[in-house]
């Protein structure tokens, strides 16, 4: 039972980890890519 419940926790911090890591190159990626393709880049641009 102790296992089972380690196991879990383990493939839960696996999954946290994994999705961390992608939240953080997804940010990254949006702070150093120029998005052309924006709806409101214009707009942005004219104020």
């Amino acid at each position: 039972m102790f296992k089972a419940l380690r196991r879990l926790f383990g493939l839960f911090a696996v999954l946290a980890i994994i999705f961390g890591a992608l939240k953080s190159v997804f940010e990254w990626l949006d702070r150093n890519g120029e998005d052309d393709h924006e709806i409101f880049a214009e707009e942005e641009h004219s104020l």
